[in-house]
């Protein structure tokens, strides 16, 4: 039982929930340990309200995915975990996510409740309505650095936000457009709305917005003499991104892109060391 619940909350989702380290990342306070301690009380939440949120999809989707070829092995799909397990399981994933949440401070435990209601949202509904179901992606991750801003007490300005938004919105249309090219997903139902040229014209439109959205963000900080020096990584980081996407036709998932494409993850890691180093010395 526990490999099959262990692999039912997907544990390498929760690489998504890095996210919530934005913030102190990018304020200089990443060796703050109060701030740290906040902050990764709050990706814990975030990593097993997601969990629940797993649970609750494949419950949701059981009767598409016993026959769908990729999906079948599933825990819940397969009967490994039944449907009142799920909801169990589910049930206390989402408690405990709520109860860490609220003793962290209400405007994080409100942020993770509308995270989840959003999502559940998602999966009965939202998730066959063409755009909608990108931005409902962005908001996730846009949840994720607020909640990481809030749990520290950090303000973060517009630039920032805008720039996470574009980027996940930028990371969504990928993962779209790689959905749309390959026959294992063919039976998602949103897909029929799109075409390539529509993903192609929009990811044009965002990682132009991205780009300019960072530099404006770059030359905002009380760093800017040494921030504008990142723009280049972003933008290398960027064209890559494309060429993963367009020409290799890949994007599906961007965390195996981070690992398994050496040149975008060598830009992270330099990417990252930089920002450290300028923020924090």
């Amino acid at each position: 039982m526990l490999k099959k619940f262990l692999a039912e909350i997907r544990l390498k989702q929760w690489t998504k929930n890095f996210f919530v380290y934005a913030a102190i990342l990018f304020n200089g306070t990443l060796f703050n340990a109060e701030k740290f301690f906040a902050v990764t009380i709050i990706f814990i939440a975030f990593c097993l309200l997601s969990s629940s949120v797993y649970f609750f999809n494949d419950i949701f989707d059981y009767e598409s995915d016993r026959v769908n070829p990729d999906k079948k092995n599933r825990p819940i799909a397969s009967g490994a975990i039944s449907i009142g397990q799920g909801y169990f399981f589910a049930a206390i994933l989402f408690s405990a996510a709520m109860l860490i949440s609220y003793n962290l401070n209400f405007e994080c435990f409100c942020l993770l409740f509308s995270y989840a209601a959003i999502n559940i949202l998602y999966t009965v509904k939202l998730k066959n309505l063409v755009i909608v179901d990108v931005l409902i992606i962005a908001y996730g991750f846009v949840a994720r650095a607020l909640a990481g801003a809030w749990a520290a007490g950090i303000f973060l300005t517009e630039w920032f936000i805008l720039c996470i938004m574009f980027l996940s919105i930028f990371l969504a249309l990928g993962k779209r457009r790689h959905e749309l090219i390959s026959v294992k997903y063919s039976q998602r139902k949103v897909l029929k709305s799109y075409s390539v040229e529509l993903i192609d014209q929009m990811t044009t439109i965002i990682s132009a917005a991205l780009l300019i959205c960072y530099a404006l963000f770059a030359l905002n900080t009380s760093d800017k003499a040494k921030m504008i020096f990142t723009i280049p990584l972003v933008l290398y980081g960027i064209f890559y991104y494309l060429y993963i996407v367009r020409v290799k036709n890949k994007g599906g998932a961007p965390d195996v892109a981070l690992y398994k494409e050496k040149p975008i993850l060598i830009t992270v890691l330099i990417y990252v060391a930089a920002i450290i180093f300028i923020r924090n010395f």
